[in-house]
Parts: structure tokens; sequence; C-alpha cells
């Protein structure tokens, strides 16, 4: 009924009286027992799909096989290993690949869409990202940025909006939109390499890049007073069950 009806208000109503609970049977794998019984190394596909993607990788490079199983593996194994080492390349080694597509945010949506496009090995498409580096960390944005290459390289053409200064020097072309946000926005203050652009003196962005302006790292940090924030028992994604004082 919940899935028949046309009206909102229904579903609304009806989501009250509705709970999400994990099968006692599958345990949540969603697969019957024939298929959870097959095993390969010791894990079945439900385990495997629970593992971190760099603990599955990790798994996938060191399985142990006979001759006439790694003849039958290996295309198998070769697909399975690029494709987490896609999302492995964009800085999502520590998702799992049974989380939830509505759990995740929208910079880890956005680099599990890229991954899939890098693996597809498409050529001649345009790509537009908007700030794919967002929380990643230093060594993982330099993976990303390799990712981006390769996809420009296999002939594609990528737009990146971007803040971040690696991406910014990587780029081939970069167009500085300012000079302000919003309704100061909107007009092209300086297009061309980054060489050209830190070169140009009305860009504000050429200016940072070019060294001639800079945020100076305080020479000394205020202290602080010993009083803390504490998050107790954040379970939700994937934290489990964390507590932490900031």
């Amino acid at each position: 009924r919940y899935h028949e009806t046309n009206s909102d208000f229904t579903r609304e109503q009806m989501r009250l009286y509705m709970t999400e609970l994990t099968c006692k049977t599958c345990h949540g794998y969603r697969l019957n027992p024939q298929a959870l019984s097959v095993k390969v190394n010791g894990k079945h596909i439900g385990e495997l799909s629970e593992m971190a993607i760099n603990n599955a990788l990790s798994f996938v490079e060191k399985l142990t096989l006979s001759e006439q199983e790694k003849m039958i593996a290996k295309p198998i194994v070769k697909e399975v290993d690029d494709r987490l080492s896609f999302l492995r390349n964009v800085g999502l080694d520590y998702l799992t690949l049974s989380r939830a597509s509505g759990t995740l945010s929208g910079g880890e949506a956005q680099r599990i869409r890229l991954a899939t496009q890098i693996g597809s090995n498409l050529s001649g498409v345009l790509y537009i990202l908007d700030e794919p580096s967002i929380g990643l960390h230093q060594r993982d944005n330099d993976r990303l940025l390799d990712s981006l290459r390769k996809m420009r390289d296999l002939g594609n053409t990528l737009i990146v909006v971007e803040h971040d200064e690696d991406t910014m020097r990587s780029a081939d072309y970069l167009i500085d939109v300012g000079p302000g946000a919003g309704h100061a926005g909107g007009e092209i203050v300086a297009a061309g390499t980054p060489e050209e652009v830190a070169a140009n003196e009305h860009s504000l962005t050429g200016q940072y890049l070019s060294g001639k302006r800079e945020i100076p790292t305080p020479a000394e940090r205020r202290a602080g007073n010993g009083q803390s924030i504490r998050l107790t028992g954040a379970a939700e994604n994937n934290l489990k069950n964390v507590s932490v004082d900031f």
C-alpha cells in the first residue's frame, strides 16, 4: 500500500508505523543461504562487502588460490582489484561496500561517481566537478589529482570548481571568477595557465598563487581554557560508538 499510494500525506502517515529491521535469516546480507555458503579464503561475499575498501583490497591482493583457481579467477580478481583501487585513489578507502548510499556525504557520492567513470575508460566526455577535494587528507588529494589527470589523458575534458591551491596549480587552464561572491561575482577576472593567472595583478587568486599575498600562520596560538565539548556515543553512518572531546 505504501508503494502503491500516490498521496505523500498517506506515505508520511504510514511511515510512522514502519521500522527498518535487519533480516534474521540473511542478517542483512540480502542473499540466500546457498549464496552465502560459497566462501573464498574463508569469507563469503557479504562479509567481504562489510570490510573497509582498503582491507578488502588487501584481502583480494593476498588471495591464496590453486593454479586452476587462479586461471578461473584471473579476470574476476583483476576487475575487483581495479574497482577497489579506483575507490581508494579518490580517497574513499575508509568506506565499506555495504554502506547505504543515503548515508554518504555529497563529496563522497561525487567521488564514487568519479571512480565509476574512471573505471569505464570513456573518452570524449565533459565532466563538471564541484569541489571534489573537500574533506580529503593531503595524501588523498594527490591521489585524486592523479585520477583526474588519467581521465584527461584518456581524451576527456574536466571542469573543476575548486579553491584548493594544488588543484589550481595542476590545471591546464585556470579561470578566476570574481572578484566577490553572489551579486558581486560573475566577472572573469583572469584566465590562462596557472602561471599567467599568478602574473595577473588584477587577480586576487593570482596574488596568492604568486606569493604576493598570503595568510600567515600565527606566531603564537591562543592557550585553551581547559574546557571542551564532549560528543558521546556517536554511531551514525561510518562511526562506531565513538566518544571524543573537542
